[in-house]
């Protein structure tokens, strides 16, 4: 019998998209992650539900959903942010623990961050 995809393990979609309300709200109210003007004018901007729904496309297609995130790249999506590395590691930090708020196993919890990490590099520009 073939292993569920990491997708089916953290629940589907309902599951998904509680770690995304979750995290999204923890990073517009975490102080450390408004010293950056830039992240800190778009976290006023009204715009988080529509980035809600976005991150939890995202995180669905790289768990192994079926359809298909249709976004921007991280880069482009990134890019007027001039985010740095410890910036994105707090970030890190806000997503671990909602993925531990809603008790997520630590294997999965363990792939949903390495699949974030492994695009450190295309949202990391400032």
């Amino acid at each position: 019998m073939a292993e569920q995809s990491l997708y089916d393990r953290l629940g589907g979609v309902n599951a998904i998209t509680q770690v995304v309300d979750r995290f999204s709200d923890e990073i517009i109210k975490n102080p450390k992650l408004n010293v950056n003007p830039q992240l800190a004018k778009w976290n006023q901007s009204g715009r988080l539900p529509a980035l809600k729904f976005m991150r939890t496309l995202w995180v669905c297609e790289i768990a192994g959903w079926p359809f298909h995130y249709t976004g921007k790249d991280m880069h482009s999506a990134h890019e007027n942010l001039h985010l740095t590395s410890d910036e994105f590691d707090k970030v890190g930090k806000e997503i671990a623990a909602s993925l531990g708020y809603f008790g997520v196993p630590e294997r999965e919890k363990g792939e949903v961050l390495g699949a974030i990490i492994a695009h450190k590099g295309q949202v990391v520009n400032g």
